[in-house]
C-alpha cells in the first residue's frame, strides 16, 4: 500500500500562471474580438434599465459578470452549428438561473411593500 502525503506539495508539479506562453502554438485560432450576440445585447439592455431604476448596485458586480459570461457562452453555442441541442439547452437553463437571480434579487427587500401601499390607496378611493 502506498501512502501519499497531503501536507506537502510536490515541487515538480507547481503551476505558475505568470509564465509567458505567447510563443505557444495554437490548435485553433481564437478570435480576440468577440461579437455581442442576442443574449448579451438583451442582457445589456436589461442592465441599463435596471440601473435607471436604481436596482443595480456595486455589490452586484460579480453576479453581473457571471450573467455576461453565461450570455456570451450561450451566444457562442448558438452560433456554432456543430453544438448539440442538449448543450444549448443546458446553457439556456444556466443563463436563466443567473438572470433570474439578478432580476429577482432574493437578498433585497421585496417590492410587495410598495404593491400593498398601492392596493390600499386604490381600496380607499373606491366608491361602493
Amino acid at each position: 500500500m502506498v501512502s501519499l502525503s497531503t501536507s506537502v506539495a510536490n515541487p515538480s508539479h507547481r503551476c505558475s500562471y505568470s509564465d509567458d506562453v505567447t510563443d505557444q502554438g495554437e490548435l485553433f485560432r481564437i478570435g480576440r474580438k468577440r461579437t455581442r450576440g442576442r443574449s448579451r445585447r438583451t442582457l445589456d439592455e436589461t442592465l441599463t434599465a435596471m440601473r435607471a431604476l436604481g436596482r443595480v448596485e456595486t455589490i452586484d458586480s460579480a453576479l453581473i459578470g457571471l450573467a455576461r459570461v453565461a450570455a456570451d457562452e450561450l451566444d457562442d453555442a448558438c452560433r456554432d452549428t456543430n453544438e448539440s441541442r442538449y448543450t444549448r439547452g443546458v446553457l439556456v437553463a444556466r443563463y436563466h438561473a443567473v438572470l433570474s437571480h439578478l432580476l429577482e434579487r432574493p437578498d433585497t427587500m421585496s417590492d410587495d411593500i410598495d404593491l400593498d401601499a398601492m392596493f390600499a390607496a386604490v381600496d380607499n378611493n373606491t366608491t361602493t
